[in-house]
């Protein structure tokens, strides 16, 4: 089973990153902007989880566990604190507040999707592997499948620290091998003795510094099937990858639909 996690956060980019990983293993988010919002959204849907920021438009954190506590329909439901800034006191204060815990402040899925099931019912947790996509109906000509393991070895071009390295860590779980090249510096010494079967380029903004960190490298591994990961369908990346074989998809992203792009490459 998933469980249904509701998160108030007004930062969209900081939203996106937190729904997309929840969905990588499984669970299905529910989303508020503000304090107010995620309240109301907690007492109609009765979600299994909550995770709060701290600092929100028309209702703060403290005051959305305040209510939450008060309420009879939210009081038992596990309500965890997020927060850019640090905690020195182990979470106690946030404690006392009526906050269940707090969220670690990395984005790694082997830290923070165990943090969080803690919090639910061993029925409801992940087992820390997000699903694996479902297999393809066989074609009469078409290859057969291989293990995701023994099928590709994808290289990284990973133009977006923002997104603290998310892509790479679903493509790992998901069973693949994973090269990741965040610098020019680091792309000669990636390339050199290593085989790879596909590119992936991470753009998380259209910048001339990330198309030409992007470009330079995919002139590297010539030959190789691209996928590239845009902020926005309208975005113009500026040819990247063209005349190779090509998929472009755009944020956000839905970690099945990645893991079926790949795929297709493979198997184009």
């Amino acid at each position: 089973m998933s469980a249904r996690i509701l998160i108030i956060e007004d930062n969209q980019a900081n939203m996106d990153l937190m729904t997309y990983l929840l969905q990588a293993f499984g669970h299905r988010p529910l989303c508020a902007t503000d304090g107010e919002t995620g309240v109301a959204m907690a007492i109609s849907e009765k979600p299994d989880l909550i995770l709060s920021d701290l600092h929100l438009p028309k209702l703060d954190g403290l005051g959305v566990v305040a209510r939450l506590r008060a309420e009879p329909a939210t009081q038992a439901i596990p309500v965890l604190a997020a927060s850019a800034l640090p905690v020195t006191d182990g979470c106690a204060a946030l404690r006392r507040a009526g906050f269940s815990g707090c969220l670690p402040k990395s984005l790694e899925p082997d830290v923070l999707i165990p943090a969080l099931e803690s919090f639910l019912p061993a029925h409801l947790r992940s087992g820390s592997a997000p699903p694996a996509p479902a297999p393809a109906a066989a074609q009469p000509d078409a290859a057969p499948p291989m293990a995701p393991a023994a099928r590709a070895h994808v290289l990284l071009l990973d133009a977006a620290p923002e997104n603290a390295g998310l892509v790479a860590a679903i493509l790992a779980h998901s069973g693949y091998t994973v090269s990741t090249v965040s610098n020019p510096m680091d792309a000669g010494a990636l390339m050199g003795g290593h085989s790879y079967h596909l590119v992936l380029c991470e753009l998380g903004m259209l910048e001339a510094g990330r198309l030409s960190f992007l470009r330079d490298a995919l002139e590297m591994a010539p030959g190789l099937p691209v996928l590239v990961i845009r902020p926005d369908d309208e975005d113009d990346l500026g040819g990247l990858g063209a005349g190779r074989r090509r998929r472009l998809l755009s944020h956000p992203l839905d970690p099945q639909q990645l893991v079926a792009a790949i795929e297709a490459l493979l198997h184009d």
